[in-house]
């Protein structure tokens, strides 16, 4: 059965099979068809695809669910079809399933699909294409700006995760999450949930759930705990999925994930690191976080311009508007590509190899560079930034990172900001 309406100038099909109780959604916005429905909805969907009138189908990931009409479309309708590069190679083939989930959404044939890049176009519209991992590696999400409209796929469906898939990562999930409330959204269209008007609240609500639940694993991880004695201290109910699916869905796979994620974040330092960083300038200043902790060069404040770590699968550029939206609630454009720097360094006698991207950035509203100090968030670490003079980085005893920077600024052309 299939419910038809719209919100916000989206046609929303909203798909429920009452054997199993189960809801999917469909998405068509100007010309643009967002998922394609399960395969067990085919007779009803058929009929409002050849009713309806668009160019191209975006795929939000490559689950049977949101798949399992692509094939009929590419046959019958000769659609061009979207997926993230990562979803190319699995969806040249048939889906191999297990029978619960053929039993729930049917099945999801072999289909060509093309890759999405940074950005797509529908009719009259530009969307924002990002990389959401955590629910599947070739998880998208797609953002129109102008609107705030924001479609999320799997990544929401409800404030708090309960069970998890085996191959699904709740730390990834996070950041994905985090990656989202960066941007400046209103009305968010969940494939599972439907349209949340209070999205950004919704959104916020399940990342707080999730960073909790992390650290409550990890602490009595670090306590000695078992997975299995953690699993059933933070989830003693039991859940009839996880019988259903003989175990592919079930709450130890949330503890598995986070504990997994923590031994790799404490390895590290076994493997290069990208970082993105970004040349904020005002005058002869530059805007650096400074820190107050033990570094390669010893102990004692030290100056690094905003930016971070590179999550896979995203483009440095966002990764640098990302990491200035969560820091500084700020928004920056990309002025242009300055530099790359290799350093590798001795850190409480493990060595770290770091390669940063430089950019050149500006502040999108100039009422920032009048601000003299910015508190700076990461998680719930606290520090300032604020505009420091090439002549006092330049000083024998500033510490500027990462190594090398200090000659590319004194390189770097006029300022381009003499607010």
């Amino acid at each position: 059965m299939i419910k038809v309406y719209e919100k916000e100038q989206v046609l929303c099909v909203e798909g429920f099979l009452e054997a199993t109780r189960s809801k999917v959604f469909v998405y068509l916005v100007d010309g643009m068809l967002i998922d394609t429905g399960a395969e067990k909805l085919q007779p009803e969907l058929i009929d409002f695809f050849t009713n309806q009138s668009f160019d191209q189908v975006v795929l939000t990931h490559h689950h049977e669910d949101h798949t399992g009409n692509a094939a009929w479309l590419q046959q019958h309708q000769h659609k061009p079809i979207f997926i993230h590069s990562m979803g190319i190679a699995i969806t040249k083939k048939d889906g191999e399933y297990p029978d619960y989930r053929k039993i729930t959404w049917g099945n999801r044939f072999a289909f060509d699909a093309l890759p999405l890049n940074d950005q797509i176009c529908s009719r009259s519209l530009s969307w924002q294409v990002i990389h959401t991992p955590g629910h599947a590696d070739d998880h998208i999400s797609l953002f129109h700006a102008p609107s705030g409209r924001l479609f999320t796929g799997d990544l929401f469906i409800s404030p708090k995760t309960r069970v998890m898939m085996t191959s699904e990562s709740l730390p990834l999930i996070a950041a994905s999450l985090r990656k989202l409330l960066a941007l400046p959204f209103q009305t968010v269209f969940c494939s599972h949930a439907g349209v949340l008007e209070n999205g950004r609240s919704l959104l916020e609500q399940k990342l707080l759930y999730l960073e909790t639940l992390q650290q409550t694993i990890i602490e009595l991880y670090e306590k000695g705990l078992q997975l299995s004695d953690i699993n059933e201290q933070l989830f003693s109910k039991s859940y009839p999925i996880t019988q259903f699916s003989s175990g592919e869905w079930d709450t130890v796979h949330i503890v598995t994930s986070v504990i997994n994620d923590w031994h790799d974040k404490k390895s590290r330092h076994l493997r290069p690191r990208a970082t993105t960083l970004g040349i904020l300038r005002k005058g002869q200043s530059i805007l650096v976080e400074q820190q107050f902790a033990h570094h390669s060069a010893g102990n004692g404040p030290f100056y690094r311009p905003l930016g971070g770590t590179i999550e896979l699968g995203e483009p440095s550029t966002m990764t640098l508007q990302r990491e200035f939206k969560e820091e500084i609630n700020a928004s920056i454009e990309i002025i242009r590509y300055v530099d790359v720097l290799e350093n590798i360094y001795t850190l409480k006698e493990q060595v770290f190899h770091e390669i940063s991207l430089i950019y050149e950035v500006e502040f999108t509203d100039s009422s920032f560079y009048n601000q003299r100090v910015f508190d700076v968030v990461e998680g719930s670490n606290k520090t300032k930034a604020t505009w420091i003079s090439l002549q006092e980085l330049s000083l024998a005893e500033t510490i500027l990172y990462p190594v090398g920077l200090l000659a590319i600024l004194k390189k770097m052309m006029d300022p381009v900001n003499t607010n």
